[in-house]
C-alpha cells in the first residue's frame, strides 16, 4: 500500500527539480512504451516491439541521469528482479501518486536544482 511513509521516503529521493522533470518525462515514456509493448506483442510486430524496448530503456536512462542531481542517493538494487520490480512499481504506481501529492509540490517549491 502506498502510504505517507512510502511517499516521504520517495520524496527524500526526489528533491531536485531537474530530477522531477526527468521523472515526469520518464514515467510517461515508461508507461506509454509498456502499453505499446503489449500492443506489439499482440500484433507480433517486431519493429514496434524493439521500439518499445528502446523507449523503455530511454526512460530508465533519464531516471538515472536525474538521480545524479539528488542530494540523497538511492541505495541501489538487490539484483535484476528487484530492478524490474522497483521500476514497474515506482513508475506506474508510486510516481503518479507522488506527482499529485503535496510531497511533490513541496519539493518543487524548494527549488533544488
Amino acid at each position: 500500500m502506498i502510504n505517507e511513509k512510502v511517499l516521504k521516503y520517495y520524496q527524500n529521493l526526489h528533491q531536485s527539480r531537474l530530477n522531477l522533470i526527468l521523472h515526469i518525462i520518464g514515467s510517461v515514456l515508461f508507461i506509454s512504451a509498456n502499453i505499446f509493448l503489449l500492443y506489439s506483442l499482440f500484433t507480433a510486430d517486431l519493429y514496434n516491439l524493439a521500439l518499445s524496448f528502446a523507449v523503455i530503456s530511454l526512460s530508465i536512462i533519464l531516471q538515472a541521469i536525474g538521480h545524479q542531481f539528488e542530494p540523497e542517493q538511492f541505495e541501489g538494487f538487490k539484483g535484476p528482479v528487484d530492478f524490474v520490480r522497483t521500476f514497474y512499481l515506482e513508475l506506474i504506481i508510486v510516481f503518479p501518486i507522488f506527482l499529485f501529492s503535496p510531497f511533490f509540490k513541496e519539493n518543487w517549491n524548494k527549488g533544488i536544482s
